[in-house]
């Protein structure tokens, strides 16, 4: 079984991983680290304190790491880069609590924003059901990792979330759009 967490970043993606991996007794590849350590990256990019990858590269290297592991979860920013998934989970977080949380990690401003646009958005969420049809999105803004994980192993989920639908989310856009123009 592969269970693929996927989410922007801050949204408890390693926590809820990190759990999953426990109560399954799995494997666990977090494919940042994986592009870094095999080196499959062509190069940093200083303003966004981020690797740049080549898709194609990592996604084959990636489906050779995955070879024969029957049980198996993978944590990614990228859903794309999996060619399948049993359970194809998106984790979601309130962008307010998002940007706090990211703020706290001393990232740039402009990697901060990026990243809460991102999420406030649903871009990695679109990438998700763009690439498998289906998805299983969960809010973690008030939940553990643990509780997470068990929603995983449940099937459980909360349908489509959408946070533009929340007028303070959507001052916090735009606050955040007249900072970095």
């Amino acid at each position: 079984m592969r269970i693929l967490i996927c989410g922007t970043p801050g949204v408890g993606k390693s926590s809820v991983s990190r759990e999953l991996t426990r109560l399954l007794n799995a494997e666990y590849i977090h494919v940042s680290e994986f592009v870094i350590r095999k080196r499959l990256f062509k190069q940093y990019d200083e303003i966004r304190s981020s690797y740049e990858i080549n898709d194609e590269e990592v996604a084959r290297e990636l489906e050779r790491e995955l070879e024969g592991k029957e049980r198996v979860v993978i944590e990614t920013v990228y859903p794309s880069l999996l060619d399948r998934a049993d359970k194809i989970i998106v984790l979601r977080r309130n962008p307010k609590l998002l940007y706090q949380e990211l703020s706290r990690r001393g990232w740039s401003q402009l990697k901060v924003i990026e990243n809460v646009e991102a999420e406030a958005l649903g871009y990695v969420s679109q990438e998700a059901k763009e690439w498998f049809g289906r998805t299983c999105e969960i809010d973690t803004s008030s939940r553990t990792p643990l509780e997470t994980a068990k929603m995983v192993l449940e099937g459980k989920c909360d349908g489509e979330i959408d946070w533009l639908n929340d007028d303070e989310i959507v001052k916090l856009l735009l606050y955040l759009d007249k900072i970095i123009s």
